[in-house]
């Protein structure tokens, strides 16, 4: 093996193993240096922790094992995800340093358990390959895959999309190194040829004239534009942020392989515009994506790590297009279009809370109202409303039974309903303390409070005797109420006259009996009481009391029928 192949063998597997033994060291253990621990600490959710992992050098064998927990309902999803970032392997399966490696390529992802907790529809399988949409480069980390990973399994659980497995990396460079020279001779030969020699001043005047036009309109924004974020109007961006993207919708990216393919063709069009497409890609490798925010777009921007003062712009769109917004704090910005309201574009960003903050001021400015709402004004919101609709129905509650504590009550619902409001920062609160006020006016609620309420007795009112009304209720007859035991208010002359004559009977009965005991006694001319009685008869005193008693049982008689009748 020539000496340079090895230095390059050996030069690449010092730099595998330095960098894997950075980056496990930050990631498991208590004895890395506070600037590693605290890159781990921000780049890595807090859904997501390390579970184990493995190293072993001389055999080129480095991965690392997550956990991601992700809470949906009253329900844990746990799942399982090994990072690989191993060397790769010969034929006879020992390592191979000579080909490219980590930290020059992505770590592959693979998923170790959780397969049931995907949604319906995944074809994400134990041991399959998880999909990473990142432009990868050596200054990325191990934590920037686990965090573009975690984030797109999180998302996919929360809105129930299904989960696709990705593609078998590839095993070989060659093929690609191969086309790659392929396009690079067809490039010189083309470039160097007569007929681009003939033509290579017109192609430079009419890309001047281009220039000239683009220069024009310096506020329009076109996917695949060279900036200059040093000038305006990119220099007077409300912001501008670090992000990647994890999700595009279909019509963005259905809209940028329309550019890529229109640059694609211009790219050999003349001998400057080929050098500068090779210069393009050789300084891909230090870009990094950002997200910049103006008065009328929405821009992701392509720039240097090192020099950000120019960059190339990968997306626009309009900022009048956007519909809604989501955002997680220090992970993630789900913006949502009008074209595609369930299609989001989503982006990993530390900075996302500023980044939801300048775009809903240019909304403002732009005349758009909206709010950005949180679970606990959501929360707040729904309770305040059920509080509505209790004051509505205690409100008509009160109509058939008014008291005092029911004021009360309605009284206290009105202020909880409106510190809800308040609290989510829902104006609704004012319309709730208007609709209180109007209630306290209420003629009822005044004479509540004040004591002057007074029930009124509405008495049924007598129908006419003859033909009932359909749906009138029946009164007793006069001869109904004569059977009756006893007197009623309203008893007409019959009845008063009846009664005088049984009070008359009564006293005729009383004086008869009382004539004929006075009769007996003036009858005996004896003084002595003993004389007389020996002189009577005795069977004439039995029948003198015979008759008094039948005389009694008679009127007792006749007492009894008049009280029946």
């Amino acid at each position: 093996m020539p000496p340079s192949e090895v230095s390059a063998e050996q030069r690449n597997g010092e730099i595998w193993s330095t960098r894997v033994q950075k980056e496990l060291l930050a990631l498991t253990t208590d004895n890395a240096n506070a600037e590693a621990t605290e890159e781990v600490r921000v780049m890595l959710p807090s859904f997501c922790k390390t579970i184990s992992h493995a190293l072993d050098l001389a055999d080129g064998i480095c991965f690392v094992s997550f956990q991601i927990d992700i809470a949906k309902g009253d329900s844990v999803a746990s799942i399982s995800v090994k990072m690989d970032v191993s060397l790769p392997r010969t034929s006879h399966g020992k390592p191979d340093a000579s080909k490219p490696t980590y930290p020059f390529v992505a770590p592959l992802a693979t998923l170790q358990s959780g397969q049931a907790s995907f949604p319906k529809g995944s074809t994400l399988k134990i041991g399959s390959h998880i999909p990473m949409d990142l432009d990868w480069t050596p200054s990325l980390h191990l934590t920037d895959a686990v965090l573009n990973v975690a984030l797109k399994i999180k998302e996919s659980i929360l809105q129930d999309e299904p989960f696709h497995v990705a593609l078998d990396p590839p095993t070989s460079a060659g093929p690609d190194v191969t086309s790659s020279a392929r396009r690079l001779a067809a490039g010189f030969s083309k470039a160097f040829s007569p007929q681009t020699r003939k033509s290579s001043r017109k192609v430079k005047s009419k890309e001047k004239r281009t220039a000239a036009k683009k220069d024009k309109i310096p506020g329009e924004v076109r996917m695949g534009d060279e900036i200059n974020l040093l000038e305006e109007p990119w220099v007077d961006a409300h912001g501008i942020y670090s992000c990647k993207a994890i999700r595009r919708p279909s019509f963005l990216e259905d809209a940028m392989a329309v550019a890529l393919e229109k640059e694609e063709q211009e790219a050999f069009k003349s001998p400057t515009s080929m050098f500068r497409s090779f210069t393009q890609s050789a300084r891909s490798v230090l870009e990094e994506s950002f997200l910049m925010i103006t008065n009328t777009h929405i821009i992701e921007v392509k720039a240097s790590r090192i020099n950000i003062s120019t960059g190339k712009i990968t997306l626009a769109i309009p900022i009048e297009l956007m519909a809604k917004l989501k955002f997680r704090r220090q992970e993630s910005v789900s913006l949502f279009f009008k074209p595609a309201p369930d299609d989001p574009l989503i982006y990993m960003c530390p900075d996302s809370g500023d980044v939801v903050h300048q775009i809903q001021s240019v909304l403002k400015r732009h005349g758009v109202k909206g709010k950005h709402t949180n679970a606990a004004a959501h929360r707040a919101i729904n309770e305040a409303l059920s509080l509505v609709q209790d004051i509505q129905t205690k409100e008509l509650a009160l109509k058939h039974d008014p008291t005092v504590d029911r004021v009360n009550d309605i009284m206290d619902l009105y202020r909880q309903a409106a510190e809800r409001f308040e609290v989510a920062g829902d104006i609704r609160h004012e319309e709730v303390v208007t609709h209180m006020r109007k209630f306290l006016a209420l003629p009822l609620t005044i004479s509540i409070l004040d004591g002057s309420f007074q029930r009124l007795d509405t008495g049924t009112p007598k129908s006419p005797v003859g033909k009932i009304p359909e749906g009138e209720v029946l009164e007793r007859t006069p001869a109904q109420l004569d059977d009756d035991d006893l007197d009623v208010p309203g008893s007409t002359e019959k009845e008063k006259q009846s009664d005088k004559a049984f009070e008359e009977n009564i006293d005729n009965l009383l004086k008869e009996a009382q004539a004929d005991v006075e009769n007996f006694r003036t009858g005996i001319e004896s003084s002595n009481i003993d004389d007389a009685l020996s002189e009577v008869d005795e069977s004439g005193l039995s029948d003198v009391a015979a008759d008094l008693d039948a005389m009694m049982k008679e009127a007792d008689k006749e007492l009894t029928a008049l009280m029946n009748t």
